[in-house]
């Protein structure tokens, strides 16, 4: 009997250790996409979240703000050490609902532009992605030196936390990376 129940939980934790380790790896390719872009003069990073079209409507519309914060690094690819970090941006984009004239403003924490928009199209749009998004300056990258890029983003469903301690218990909801060269 004892034999029995061993063998069944040694199954039961083969099948949870299979199921947990192939189970992200199906769902990061539908997470998102990142693209790389270099002109003369800047890296451009366009970054875009593959959500359900209501994915942040239910909560909107409720009246619960939404915000994500996506986090753009830049490191030189190494292949026997640790990435060197070159450049590391935060971005946070808020949407605040106003259920009394069903519109919702749109607010960028790093320039502190914010705009109203009464189409629920335009909030997606806003919070689902960076389109052409300045990085870095290109002079500070070598010419044929691989480098990879990554973007994280975290959504907050309500209000933010803002304390020191929030950060070392955050965990990203979408990690994408794109390595490149300059061309």
């Amino acid at each position: 009997m004892h034999l029995m129940r061993y063998r069944l939980q040694i199954l039961l934790s083969v099948w949870a250790v299979i199921f947990l380790a192939v189970t992200p790896a199906v769902h990061a390719e539908k997470t998102g996409e990142l693209q790389v872009t270099i002109d003369h003069q800047v890296v451009y990073c366009e970054a875009r979240l593959n959500q359900k079209d209501d994915a942040f409507s239910h909560f909107l519309k409720d009246g619960i703000s939404i915000a994500t914060i996506w986090k753009v690094q830049v490191s030189k690819a190494r292949k026997y050490w640790l990435n060197k970090t070159i450049a590391e941006i935060v971005v946070v984009r808020r949407a605040v609902p106003d259920l009394l004239s069903r519109s919702w403003l749109l607010v960028d924490e790093a320039s502190g532009i914010s705009r109203r928009v009464y189409s629920m199209a335009e909030v997606d749009q806003f919070l689902s992605g960076l389109e052409s998004f300045p990085v870095l300056d290109r002079s500070i990258l070598l010419d044929n030196t691989p480098y990879q890029m990554s973007v994280s983003v975290v959504i907050e469903h309500g209000e933010m936390n803002e304390a020191w301690w929030g950060a070392l218990w955050e965990t990203s909801d979408v990690a994408l990376k794109k390595e490149f060269t300059l061309p």
